[in-house]
């Protein structure tokens, strides 16, 4: 499973890399204004539309569609790397939840800490649909009784290219997270600072140089900006 909103740069990248281990590739389309849903067929992939209103309920809408019980759902700017195909391979068919981990390349190079380093990123990405769903408006979880199991490698995650892109995102995010959040004044002013020193202090930060320090003011803005607009609608 794949959502997707003009994403023709990166969707041929994880399709590709998803061939020698799926038998059915789903794009979940909510309103490209490019390519992207005639690029996915093109690929091999079946495409669906549904409206944008929240992350989980797409891939909700995606899993229902699906033709098998197994699904591994990730986002058209990943990868599965060779050697986390092969992990996939070797599991058991049992109904279960797998945790996978993602290493993420911001403004062209890997992040290993600032809070952004495969252990960190690391969710529930395959999993048998019957035992869980997808929760959450943005930074959505697939929510499960089950007990998930970490495997030990991970996505290539081909993260913002761009200090641009990321201030856009970090705009559009915020947008959709303002309406459920309700900051008091407390934590509007305590939830950024408390975010960023522990990116860039606690989880290491520092270590990745510039984009580390950058990183991790940029999240500070981030819930700022949720703060603020929750406050002025």
């Amino acid at each position: 499973v794949i959502p997707t909103k003009n994403e023709v740069q990166d969707l041929p990248r994880a399709i590709k890399s998803l061939k020698p281990l799926v038998s059915e590739i789903l794009v979940v389309d909510s309103g490209s204004s490019d390519d992207t849903p005639v690029l996915a067929q093109k690929l091999g992939a079946k495409v669906l539309h549904f409206p944008l209103t929240d992350f989980a309920s797409t891939r909700n809408f995606a899993d229902q569609h699906g033709a098998h019980d197994w699904i591994l759902s990730l986002d058209a700017d990943m990868e599965l790397t060779p050697p986390l195909l092969e992990e996939i391979r070797a599991l058991p068919d049992t109904p279960a939840v797998y945790r996978i981990g993602r290493l993420n390349f911001i403004w062209g190079k890997p992040i290993y800490h600032t809070d952004w380093s495969p252990v960190d990123d690391c969710h529930i990405r395959l999993y048998h649909r019957s035992l869980g769903h997808w929760q959450g408006l943005v930074h959505e979880q697939f929510v499960s009784p089950k007990t998930p199991i970490t495997l030990n490698h991970y996505f290539i995650h081909h993260n913002y290219q761009s200090v641009t892109e990321f201030i856009d995102k970090l705009n559009f995010y915020s947008q959709l997270s303002a309406p459920n959040h309700h900051f008091s004044w407390f934590s509007f002013f305590w939830t950024p600072f408390r975010d960023s020193f522990k990116r860039y202090i606690y989880k290491l930060g520092f270590l990745d140089g510039y984009r580390g320090l950058f990183l991790s003011y940029l999240q500070a803005i981030y819930y700022l900006s949720v703060g603020i607009k929750q406050r002025s609608s």
